[in-house]
């Protein structure tokens, strides 16, 4: 044997050495994801995100030269939905089992499709009755409840819908029931203002969104409550907004009912249609309030491989706390999705109705959903609420495609 070769068996042998012992201590891990084609249909424009697979509420009527520019058609295939992600899990640390989790689409950012979007990014610790949650993931308000269906929207706006980093520890108090804190930021779902949409008003705030809640979880039912607290810094003054939501559903292997109640004030960052506005000045400077919304939701699924369901949504402004101030132009201001500067209208109340069908496979889903989404509009005025309402109606058409794996 010439001393090339022992000289390769020896380090073959070190490196599997060294391999195996690294394998003992190595986090496991599992890949996850579909890959997930949609069309859709709208019978009008509408705001919305990653090129339209994200439904959130139709325009207002927009007249130009005589005709409503929002009401034209429109309808798209695309694929940026498929979802990759990877769950690992580890050795123990400070006494506490250890795992993490990383997940990414292709949906990019703002109107740039196509490019790997973060979407989860945690580790966790969980002892025998607690846990530590680290980095991005659904935001508190988001929750444990979502509806089930074909759109990606998971029930946006009257959903709220945000995942952000934050810090969140549950401590179980039985078998059954929890209580949750978190300590969240704003990174992709992030709050209006006069820079547009920014998480700077929360970093110059300098205080993160807190939110405490409890839970009740059984084999069928979960249901919990909670109350969220942002203050965010637009300009030179702060603005304080304070959110309280309620959940329940019941599960089983052939029905799905799942609820969700919230009231709320600035939840822009979660996709709704709600914010704040200008009022009295102070030292010459803006001060701000806030606008109020209602919004609840229905969901209700039947069958396995076949399931058939409907989700019901509703969502009403109620106003400012304190009268809107006009500006030189006689005109409001205000930040916030529904809100539209220049011709003073606002998003006032919002109805949906959007019955599906879904074929389930191991690893084949398709679904197929019509969405009806009633927005009405009106002129703002000082107290927040609208005058002169008209409603628009969006006809919505989804089929959506996956494979699983």
């Amino acid at each position: 044997m010439n001393f090339r070769k022992l000289l390769l068996i020896t380090f073959s042998l070190i490196l599997t050495k060294g391999f195996l012992f690294a394998a003992d201590n190595t986090p496991s891990f599992k890949l996850y994801g579909f890959v997930r084609s949609d069309f859709y249909y709208n019978s009008r424009q509408n705001v919305e995100a990653i090129d339209g697979t994200f439904h959130i509420f139709p325009k207002p009527i927009e007249i130009s030269n005589g005709i409503d520019k929002n009401a034209v058609p429109n309808s798209e295939m695309i694929s940026v939905a498929t979802r990759l992600g990877i769950d690992f899990k580890g050795t123990p640390i400070l006494g506490a089992a250890s795992s993490a989790k990383i997940e990414c689409d292709f949906a990019g950012i703002s109107t740039s499709y196509y490019l790997i979007r973060l979407r989860h990014a945690y580790f966790k610790l969980n002892w025998a009755n607690s846990e530590l949650l680290v980095g991005q993931t659904w935001h508190p308000l988001f929750g444990s409840v979502m509806p089930t269906g074909p759109s990606l929207n998971a029930g946006s706006p009257f959903q709220p819908f945000s995942r952000s980093p934050q810090v969140r520890f549950k401590q179980n108090m039985s078998e059954s029931f929890a209580l949750i804190a978190s300590a969240s930021y704003q990174m992709q779902y992030m709050s209006q203002g006069p820079l547009g949409s920014s998480a700077s008003y929360l970093k110059n705030a300098m205080l993160p969104s807190l939110f405490i809640g409890a839970e009740n979880k059984t084999k069928y039912w979960t249901s919990g409550l909670g109350a969220d607290v942002k203050t965010i810094k637009p300009a030179v003054a702060t603005i304080t907004s304070v959110s309280a939501v309620a959940y329940t559903q019941y599960v089983d292997k052939n029905i799905q009912i799942k609820a969700k109640a919230l009231w709320g004030e600035n939840l822009s960052d979660y996709l709704m249609p709600s914010g704040y506005g200008v009022t009295d000045s102070i030292n010459g400077q803006p001060s701000y309030t806030n606008f109020n919304i209602a919004s609840s939701w229905l969901n209700i699924v039947y069958g396995s491989k076949v399931q058939v369901g409907v989700y019901l949504g509703l969502s009403q402004n109620f106003g400012t706390n304190k009268p809107l101030v006009a500006n030189s132009s006689n005109k409001f201001t205000a930040y916030g999705y529904g809100f539209y500067q220049d011709s003073q209208l606002l998003l006032d109340q919002l109805i949906r109705v959007a019955p599906h069908v879904t074929y389930n496979l191991t690893n084949f889903k398709f679904g197929l959903e019509y969405d009806l989404t009633s927005a009405k509009y009106g002129t703002l005025k000082a107290n927040g609420l609208v005058s002169n309402p008209y409603n628009v109606n969006n006809h919505r058409v989804v089929a959506s495609v996956s494979y699983l794996f």
